[in-house]
């Protein structure tokens, strides 16, 4: 059975916290805490303590997992070697890659492999370490841009949370059709299945979520306008069917009334997180894509 570690040396930051406080502050999922208590699985100074163990600077905790703690324990997505990611930021728990515009972020049956994750699967076979890609969040296929992916099975649910929890912030950048007259809007519309079509989203469409989207204007240049905008919430096609809504689709979002362009020109430019336990924040930012134009035409 596969196995993971982690290894913390207690900082005047969290001095003073039981193992279960910080455990708590960490985004630790109940069911995993429950597993490290039950199974006695976690340690200070080499000694298994009691979970309202009071921590102090320099002790040294450390925490085991087995793969059934996880719902999810292995990835399994199938290592393909013939193209390259580009890693923008990685750590011990996570990477943010620049996904190109036109790649599928994930496989939909067991066999495909043209996928972001099946390349970083081979990535990762390549170094010879025991990483596998997991999923967090997803970008469109049409959409280049940063998007994270976890190591490893414990960071997944830790990275949901932080999500949920608005301790992770997406900025996009899009041009859309049209002159934007204001310089900041928020858009509210709830976001469902269109009645129509159920491979697009639509405000107020079947079984409609909630959905906030941020935007800001750049600049107008021959009635087209670049925004950047930020997500509150993740709903699928989200950023496309709200700057739609508006009468302001992105260009070249023929699915959503956008004119016709070589690609969508909606790009995920930055991310900032505050990375899983206590490492710090971080504003992740990569290039824009050659094909994505400054000034458009």
């Amino acid at each position: 059975m596969k196995k993971w570690q982690y290894n913390f040396i207690i900082t005047s930051q969290n001095s003073g916290q039981s193992v279960k406080e910080l455990l708590i502050k960490w985004y630790v999922p109940q069911r995993i805490r429950g597993a490290l208590r039950i199974k006695k699985h976690f340690s200070v100074n080499n000694t298994i303590v009691p979970t309202n163990y009071e921590l102090r600077t320099g002790d040294q905790l450390q925490l085991n997992f087995d793969a059934d703690d996880f719902r999810t324990s292995e990835s399994n997505y199938l290592p393909n070697h013939q193209k390259s990611v580009n890693i923008i930021f990685e750590n011990e728990d996570l990477v943010v890659v620049d996904k190109p515009a036109g790649m599928k972020m994930h496989p939909h049956s067991p066999t495909e492999t043209d996928t972001l994750l099946n390349y970083l699967a081979g990535e990762f076979i390549q170094r010879e370490v025991s990483d596998q890609p997991y999923m967090v969040h997803r970008i469109d296929r049409a959409t280049s841009g940063l998007v994270i992916v976890a190591k490893n099975p414990l960071v997944v649910p830790i990275l949901d949370r932080m999500l949920a929890d608005k301790q992770i912030t997406r900025t996009y950048v899009a041009w859309v059709s049209g002159v934007v007259q204001a310089n900041h809007g928020t858009i509210t519309a709830p976001i469902g299945i269109d009645a129509s079509d159920d491979r697009k989203r639509a405000v107020d469409g079947k079984e409609a979520q909630a959905a906030v989207t941020h935007w800001w204007r750049m600049h107008t240049v021959f009635y087209s306008s670049l925004l950047r905008v930020q997500l509150s919430t993740g709903r699928m096609h989200q950023i496309r069917v709200h700057l739609a809504s508006i009468g302001h689709p992105i260009v070249g979002d023929e699915l959503y009334g956008g004119v016709h362009n070589d690609r969508m020109l909606l790009h995920s430019a930055s991310i900032k997180i505050t990375l899983p336990f206590d490492k710090g924040v971080r504003m992740i930012t990569g290039p824009l894509p050659i094909d994505f134009p400054r000034q458009l035409r």
